[in-house]
């Protein structure tokens, strides 16, 4: 079902050839308000409308990772075109595409499952995470089907014998932002550690996964970060200040040796100082220089990825008002004498952000005790510096080709606007093939304006099937996703990818 040896990601905009993702599946259609804080989403979504938006993403991965699946899933959808749901596109179906290099997580999960010991461990594991019931544990080995299993294990439904459900777990709606459990690191994986306790049963499943599927006979390759063994000595309020949590979004594979890191409201400074330690301890994840972004810690941009990702090797989208050259005194209206006179440290800041480097040679052996941080502050002033620092040092870009796309054509306030429905949040499908929302009109006009075309996932489906265009000849293009529902569960298709496989640029 799956192979640790083709496992490498080493950039962000390397053509993609492996990732997972996860389908959006019935527990999000019981989120209800008085969850919402709870379980980290701002609104109800319409699941089935939800589903039908996320399988063009999936049939798009397809096409450009996998085409005789492709061709399959168009297949069944005539074939199915009167029912409301697209059976080829569950996991738990018999009709499901099952391709090898479009992964679902519930996919991965079920095919582990049938190891009779690993089954008993994750039953176990789960609910005692959970504090369930002798009585539920028992439900769930009654459980025959593995794809059944693992879809209860995810969506917390269980079914009865009437033919009803009932909730045992709380659902799992932020499961389809895969990027956040986990991250590739050359042939390593860094496994996340959740911010909060909605998503600590990702993180669970999301380490069994790794360890008795993605990376059974390479567990020296998983990366794990935790507190450490004297936190439990520590009082409340002190655990409350180094608690470790790293989410993905806040992880980007940049650049050949080069890793960056968010500290925001998901990853935390203990979180990010592990990492660096965990990292520059260990050679072989083949990691030179570490790039820490601290970002506000506000829910518009919980994660970095929320606020810039990378098209080519010179072009960047960003979000305009985390841009030091656009903040500039000399290019606002008026000067703001407001913000010295607030108490809030947080008001004053606004979007203030801040870039630390860190550097350890692979030759140099790793001292605990040595402080690896690199000034660059000539030549990185804030987060707009930083992208055009990356493109220059490691891709090589002359300063004067380098372009940056601002969310919402850094228009207020279409920029805010656009960015909270993650115009920056884009996933390359190979240098400078991006996916993003249609609804971001804006920042569209802005990729148009620097020279891209712009192509929507349905028309390029059928220019697949007449054989017009094939995936490989696209060029330049923003390829835009339908995008009513899915952008309610605030994340892009960025946050929708755990890429496992890119070509090395």
């Amino acid at each position: 079902m799956f192979s640790n040896e083709k496992i490498h990601v080493e950039t962000e905009i390397g053509k993609l050839r492996k990732l997972i993702i996860h389908s959006p599946d019935g527990g999000i259609g019981k989120v209800v308000p008085a969850k919402f804080k709870e379980w980290l989403y701002d609104d109800t979504v319409h699941l089935s409308q939800m589903r039908k938006e996320y399988n063009q993403y999936v049939k798009l991965l397809l096409y450009f990772l996998d085409r005789n699946k492709a061709e399959y899933v168009a297949e069944m959808e005539i074939k199915q075109a009167t029912k409301k749901q697209q059976d080829c596109y569950k996991p738990d179906n018999d009709a499901y595409f099952k391709s090898a290099q479009v992964l679902d997580t519930q996919y991965l999960l079920s095919g582990i499952l049938e190891q009779d010991n690993v089954r008993q461990r994750i039953i176990a594991a789960v609910c005692a995470w959970e504090g369930s019931s002798a009585k539920t544990e028992k439900k769930l080995h009654q459980i025959d089907k593995s794809s059944e299993l693992a879809k209860t294990l995810i969506t917390g439904i269980i079914n009865k014998n009437s033919g009803s459900s009932d909730f045992i777990f709380a659902p799992l709606p932020n499961f389809i932002f895969t990027r956040d459990i986990a991250v590739a690191i050359n042939s390593h994986l860094l496994l996340s550690n959740a911010a909060t306790s909605a998503r600590e049963r990702e993180s669970l499943l999301m380490k069994f996964i790794a360890q008795y599927g993605l990376f059974k006979k390479a567990e020296e390759r998983l990366i794990e970060i935790s507190e450490p063994s004297n936190f439990f000595l520590l009082s409340e309020e002190e655990q409350i200040a180094e608690k470790v949590s790293l989410e993905g979004g806040d992880v980007m594979m940049v650049a050949p040796k080069h890793l960056l890191i968010g500290c925001s409201e998901r990853t935390t400074a203990s979180g990010v100082n592990e990492v660096i330690h965990t990292i520059f301890s260990d050679s072989s994840s083949g990691i030179e220089k570490i790039s820490v972004i601290k970002i506000p810690q506000h829910r518009a941009m919980m994660h970095i990825d929320t606020v810039f990702t990378q098209v080519r090797k010179d072009t960047w989208v960003l979000f305009g008002q985390f841009s030091e050259k656009v903040m500039t005194p000399e290019n606002r209206s008026r000067y703001e004498y407001g913000k010295r006179f607030l108490q809030s440290e947080t008001a004053q800041s606004g979007f203030k952000i801040e870039v630390l480097r860190y550097y350890k040679p692979l030759s140099s052996p790793y001292l605990a005790n040595t402080n690896y941080e690199l000034d660059i502050s000539d030549r990185v002033f804030g987060l707009e510096s930083l992208l055009r620092n990356i493109s220059m040092e490691d891709f090589g870009i002359p300063e004067e080709k380098i372009k940056i796309i601002y969310s919402g054509n850094n228009q207020f306030p279409y920029d805010e606007r656009e960015q909270w429905t993650d115009s920056c949040n884009l996933l390359a499908l190979q240098e400078g093939v991006v996916v993003g929302y249609d609804r971001n009109e804006y920042t569209i006009n802005s990729f148009k304006e620097n020279g891209f075309a712009i192509q929507r996932a349905e028309t390029l489906f059928e220019q697949f099937r007449l054989k017009k265009l094939q995936p490989q000849d696209i060029e330049n293009t923003l390829i835009l996703l339908p995008s009513a529902e899915l952008s309610r569960a605030r994340g892009g298709a960025h946050c929708m990818s755990m890429p496992l496989q890119r070509d090395i640029l």
